[in-house]
């Protein structure tokens, strides 16, 4: 569920055992949410802090590629949003010890959105923006000359709406980019991340307008897709501010 393969002809509505699916999966995060408050405030989820520009990704062509289509499409607050899943994305990763490649996940990390920007086609409202986002990102990267690695960022960019996407069937960097993606947006995973860190991602990339940029209350997305079901399951209404 939600690979582009798995979306070819269709528009990404899901069938009655794939919203049961997706309804557990945003119920297995919010679990370990909890669990992960749980064991901070006992004292057993304690992350050391990491220096920030060591974990920024290297100049790769992927990566210079990526950015570059990220800054023509992209407002500040949406390009901040997908800086912000990075880092979160990253610092999580060094917590747990995953191993990734940087440039794919940047790539993906910083474009998992193209589908919610001004002018992306086709609308929101007739395909689900994650796959129309992944397949336009996955053109793009092809005939940048990225071969095989555009097709495995369309995918972690079409997944990323999934809740919890599993790094073993589908690549760490899938799972990385829908980590923080809900980290950001709802505060999952934070426990994760050393407060020092916490607090130099929002100073560099502020949370400002984000809600907006996202169009959570806003979007008239398709009907049984996966941001339909996510927004109809929290009323329209968007997320309380996670990290006030």
């Amino acid at each position: 569920m939600g690979t582009l393969e798995w979306g070819q002809g269709t528009a990404g509505e899901l069938k009655r055992s794939e919203k049961i699916r997706l309804v557990g999966n945003l119920a297995f995060v919010q679990v370990r949410a909890a669990i992960d408050a749980l064991r901070h405030r006992l004292g057993l989820l304690s992350p050391a802090p990491l220096e920030l520009d060591a974990l920024l990704p290297g100049k790769t062509a992927l990566v210079e590629d990526a950015l570059q289509l990220a800054s023509e499409t992209h407002d500040d607050a949406l390009l901040f949003h997908s800086w912000r899943t990075y880092l979160f994305g990253v610092l999580i990763a060094s917590h747990e010890r995953l191993t990734y490649d940087p440039s794919l996940f940047f790539a993906a990390a910083i474009l998992h959105d193209i589908g919610l920007t001004d002018g992306h086609e086709p609308h929101l409202c007739s395909r689900c923006f994650a796959l129309s986002g992944g397949e336009r990102v996955r053109d793009h990267l092809h005939a940048r000359g990225h071969g095989p690695v555009a097709q495995k960022v369309g995918d972690a960019i079409a997944l990323h709406l999934n809740g919890w996407v599993s790094a073993r069937a589908h690549g760490a960097e899938a799972h990385l980019v829908s980590r923080g993606a809900v980290c950001d947006l709802f505060g999952a995973g934070r426990r994760r991340i050393a407060p020092a860190n916490l607090a130099e991602v929002l100073q560099r990339f502020p949370r400002d307008g984000v809600i907006e940029a996202l169009q959570f209350e806003t979007a008239d997305h398709k009907k049984g897709t996966r941001p339909a079901v996510m927004t109809g399951l929290s009323g329209g209404k968007a997320p309380a501010e996670p990290f006030g």
